[in-house]
């Protein structure tokens, strides 16, 4: 549309479309802000000169680690957006574990209310995370942040709006610095990808050489030598893996570079160290060979010995002891992989430039377990006390991959609701759409294609797929935790309903536990035992509690509920049914002590049906559920909420 004339007056082309290049490909909007405007490329060229340059005047730069990623706002990215300030002023954040503070370029506490506010609108922002290698020298992280956005300004030729917290939690200290995705003149802000690779870290790595000076090569040459005999990915390993040929053998025959003779010395002593590991091989006078895997098994290594540390850390901090072995880290990737029970000693965050999460829990064995969890979003609603139980990520074919697999064989390949009904005259429409939606997921994953009549092409390695599809999402969430229970032990001995000691004692009955949290555990049950018998909720001679007085209580706990709701909502309480069809609004989650429950209004009644966290983007809507027993398949409508 011409900003000259008349606005309403415009002229249709008709033709191919195009992208404003000329190119055939048509780059949709978030495809111009990850890749940047034209009239930044020349600086992003000239940034990366200026990077080369810079670490070819010293071979000991002050490096800092940039790492960028754009948030769409759209759909539930304002949700996404509020969850990410509160992550990044979590307590322990900042020094001594206190809780981090936001900060932007004129208060050292920004309203983070405030800033959301503001981006309402936005349709994306961009997150920064600014590791410089020596953090811990500088005089002040804040300073350094805004000198830096001072920078960002003069170089995208605007002034940014942006909020920061510095986090001190991890080894490394670094900056989490977010960016409103808008120019000072109301525009969508782009930034090319060059300079965040190049500019960015330039000027980071030029500010860090201002305040603390160049590296002498003296302490250049002491931080590699400490690598030398480092259980871990290092500095020297990657420029070993750069020089080794295609073979994987690196020649070290010849003489040195001329001033590098330290440097090779140096490599030398690691790839001593690294034979003794059997991750390189002498191969003669001056060669060796790397192992293929080396990297992967360094980088193992390195994450393992960090995670003992955290858990000898957690028992210090809980004046516990517990039995430190193999089995401590949870490995849910394995055949025998099984899930583990336990109270949570702590929580944190292991890599938060890969944005990387645990949990520490007490386990049920007398052992403490170090789980990893994926994205520090899966910590939020996690706390220590709690009650949790871990369960390997699932990297299997799913049973609905297999009977895709078999629909498809049977019919050339192909999958359609049609063929599936036609295979199984019992399978009900709700049931079907469920592999609907697993193929759907597999689509966007690259993994199998949808024809315009709703139809599949199922590959014949389809189930190899599949499990290829389960490893992809178990890297990113490799463990989801269940939470059991909000109650302590204690709590759950006097509670009126069902409890987490009321489903163990039904499944379990007592077990031997000498030892940690397995024997507090067998102590509250035992004295659960005895008020349940008070109450005749059991007899003296039964040792576990019957699947009809667990029920009897879970029925107690939704009636008590049933009548704490009912003034509040004006309406009666109807139990769910035991099989059929639920539909109605999901309303709110309820938390009682038997667990968590759906609150879903009708017209003239509400019920209580178990809680799962699918159904949180349905809050406020409709939703159709059919019982079978004690599960639920759940139907969930993408209209609009209801308010």
């Amino acid at each position: 549309m011409s900003k000259r004339g008349n606005s309403d007056q415009f002229e249709v082309r008709l033709g191919r479309i195009r992208s404003p290049s000329g190119s055939t490909r048509l780059r949709g909007f978030f495809g111009q802000v990850r890749y940047g405007g034209k009239r930044l490329a020349g600086a992003s060229r000239h940034y990366r000169k200026t990077q080369r340059n810079f670490a070819q005047q010293s071979h000991f730069a002050r490096r800092v680690l940039v790492k960028a990623h754009i948030q769409r706002l759209s759909g539930s990215g304002a949700k996404v957006q509020t969850l990410h300030l509160k992550y990044i002023e979590r307590d322990s954040a900042a020094r001594d574990g206190e809780r981090g503070k936001l900060y932007n370029g004129t208060s050292l506490e920004a309203d983070r209310d405030t800033f959301m506010e503001r981006s309402q609108g936005d349709r994306h922002q961009f997150r920064f995370i600014i590791s410089p290698e020596d953090a811990g020298e500088l005089a002040s992280l804040t300073d350094f942040t805004r000198d830096l956005v001072s920078d960002m300004e003069k170089d995208l030729g605007t002034k940014l709006e942006w909020a920061a917290a510095n986090h001190y939690d991890t080894a490394q200290p670094h900056i989490h610095l977010v960016v409103r995705g808008m120019r000072e003149d109301g525009s969508d802000l782009v930034i090319p990808r060059d300079y965040v690779s190049y500019g960015l870290r330039c000027r980071a790595q030029e500010l860090a050489e201002l305040e603390l000076g160049p590296v002498s090569e003296l302490e250049g040459r002491t931080r590699m030598a400490r690598m030398t005999s480092q259980e871990r990915w290092t500095q020297i390993d990657f420029q070993l893996t750069q020089s080794a040929d295609g073979s994987g053998i690196i020649d070290m025959s010849g003489p040195a570079p001329q001033g590098r003779f330290w440097e090779r010395q140096l490599q030398k002593k690691r790839l001593a160290f690294l034979t003794r590991m059997r991750l390189a091989e002498h191969a003669g006078r001056g060669r060796w060979t790397l192992k293929p895997d080396m990297r992967d098994i360094l980088v193992r290594m390195g994450e393992r010995g960090d995670r003992l540390k955290s858990i000898h850390r957690a028992m210090r901090d809980n004046k516990n002891v517990r039995r430190v072995d193999g089995a401590s880290i949870f490995d849910p990737l394995t055949r025998d992989a099984r899930q583990v029970t336990g109270r949570i000693l702590s929580t944190g965050i292991a890599d938060d430039v890969n944005d990387r999460a645990f949990v520490i829990l007490d386990g049920m064995d007398g052992k403490a377990v170090y789980v990893d969890i994926g994205k520090a979003e899966h910590l939020v609603g996690l706390e220590t006390g709690q009650i949790v139980t871990a369960h390997p990520a699932d990297i299997d074919p799913k049973p609905s991959d297999h009977t895709i697999a078999k629909i498809a064989s049977e019919h050339g390949g192909l999958y359609s609701p049609a063929l599936h009904a036609v295979s199984d005259k019992r399978a009900r429409p709700e049931f079907i759409q469920s592999h609907v939606r697993r193929l759907e997921a597999l689509r966007r994953a690259g993994l199998v294609k949808r024809f315009p009549d709703g139809s599949w092409r199922i590959p014949e390695d389809y189930l190899s797929r599949a499990r290829q599809y389960g490893e992809r999402m178990a890297s990113r969430r490799p463990a989801i935790i269940e939470l059991e229970t909000d109650l302590n032990l204690a709590d759950m001995v006097k509670a009126e309903g069902a409890t987490w000691l009321d489903r163990d004692l039904r499944d379990h009955g007592y077990r031997d536990a000498a030892y940690g949290f397995g024997r507090d555990v067998e102590e509250a049950k035992s004295r659960r035992r005895d008020i349940l018998i008070a109450r005749k909720v059991m007899r003296k001679d039964q040792q576990r509690l019957s699947p009809e007085n667990y029920n009897d209580l879970v029925k107690a706990d939704l009636e008590a509920a049933g009548l704490e709701l009912e003034s509040r909502i004006g309406k009666p309480f109807i139990a769910a049914p035991e099989s059929g069809k639920i539909a109605g609004l999901y309303i709110q989650r309820v938390t009682r002590t038997s667990g968590q429950y759906a609150l879903i209004e009708r017209a003239k009644d509400f019920t209580l049906v178990p809680w799962r966290q699918v159904m949180e983007r349905n809050l406020g809507k409709s939703v159709t559920g059919i019982v079978r027993g004690s599960q639920i398949s759940w139907h969930l409508s993408r209209g609009r909420s209801i308010s």
